[in-house]
């Protein structure tokens, strides 16, 4: 099994694939989790659908980068070197520009809230400026259901709603970001007819995320299994999250880009896998029963950086707004989880 059976699954599904021909698309944090997967995808089927695209992958590490792109890197992709602190220097005619730049792991909350903040901000400014230079066609901004602050009185987070957050606390440098990046891209739609639509991404994981270093319970239950066989559960487990895998992340992309309303915001969640985080455990060990998994409690350690969402803790969300484009997810967490391990642990064989 390889990221390509998941690529000719999902190829299979998006019929406005050639809306993306002869486009040139420039893809912020390409090395990050889901843009990771989401720039492999559309590298995939520029190859297989002959669409002549042509790609801008803005990074700030190229090497990294270069690892993770080097069976795919050719005169149709190029790496752009940048923080996004400045404006980006672009020559070419940019089509599409799609924001994932963002530092998502809550252990970098704390120690460096500067460097999670800034991208979503001033990179949003700078993206959205050159989208304005362009007459980009599309703009797509990667948001967070952490917009959403904590809300009570509610059973389900819909579009509409808003909730309270408090600047001064430490998670604060990620929500109030991505607030603010979301108002700059109404703003440039009004003033400027920039046509930035806003994804709020709820927890969403697949095989290109860095288990090693990303400490989000599903990263670590992952981690867990691969190396030792067995998942640590470092809270009671009652939490409950919508959990959706990034196959269903980029197929909620394109159908933004292609049918979604110009400075409006869709909520992308599996509202269909909505489970508690103990469940989440049970799921992943049934996924794989020949290996006889156990689940562990162990409390976590006072010294850890990890910043825990004590909010929106117990509330579904409703993906009602974006269905009705014609979306649904299709993975069930215990077949994504499947996936996701499968594909790491190959991954893994094919470095030794």
């Amino acid at each position: 099994m390889n990221l390509n059976d998941d690529f000719l699954e999902l190829a299979s599904k998006n019929e406005d694939i050639q809306l993306l021909e002869n486009r040139t698309i420039l893809i912020t944090g390409a090395t990050g989790m889901l843009a990771r997967y989401l720039t492999r995808y559309l590298i995939y089927l520029n190859e297989e659908k002959h669409l002549n695209m042509r790609f801008i992958l803005a990074v700030r590490n190229i090497e990294k980068a270069k690892k993770i792109y080097h069976d795919q890197l050719n005169n149709r992709i190029h790496l752009l070197a940048t923080n996004l602190s400045s404006p980006l220097n672009v020559e070419e005619p940019t089509h599409i520009i799609i924001h994932a730049a963002s530092l998502a792991d809550p252990q970098f909350y704390k120690t460096n809230p500067v460097d999670v903040a800034l991208p979503n901000v001033l990179g949003t400014y700078h993206c959205l400026e050159l989208a304005k230079k362009k007459h980009a066609e599309h703009f797509l901004y990667f948001s967070s259901a952490e917009v959403y602050g904590t809300l009570s009185n509610t059973n389900l987070i819909t579009e509409s709603m808003t909730g309270w957050i408090d600047p001064l606390d430490n998670r604060s440098c990620y929500s109030e970001s991505k607030r603010m990046g979301e108002t700059l891209c109404k703003a440039y739609y009004e003033q400027y007819q920039v046509p930035a639509t806003c994804l709020r991404i709820f927890h969403t994981y697949g095989p290109t995320l860095d288990y090693k270093h990303d400490q989000r319970v599903f990263s670590e239950f992952v981690k867990s299994v691969i190396e030792d066989n067995q998942i640590i559960m470092k809270s009671s487990g009652e939490a409950k999250r919508a959990f959706c895998y990034a196959l269903d992340l980029v197929s909620a992309c394109l159908t933004v880009l292609f049918h979604g309303c110009p400075g409006e915001a869709y909520n992308m969640a599996n509202d269909d896998c909505f489970i508690s985080i103990k469940e989440l455990a049970q799921e992943i060990i049934a996924a794989f029963p020949e290996r006889s998994i156990q689940l562990k409690l162990q409390q976590r350690e006072l010294t850890s950086n990890y910043i825990e969402n004590k909010t929106t803790t117990y509330i579904n969300v409703s993906t009602d707004k974006l269905r009705k484009l014609g979306w649904k997810p299709t993975i069930s967490v215990r077949e994504g989880f499947r996936r996701t391990i499968t594909l790491l642990e190959n991954e893994i064989k094919q470095q030794r």
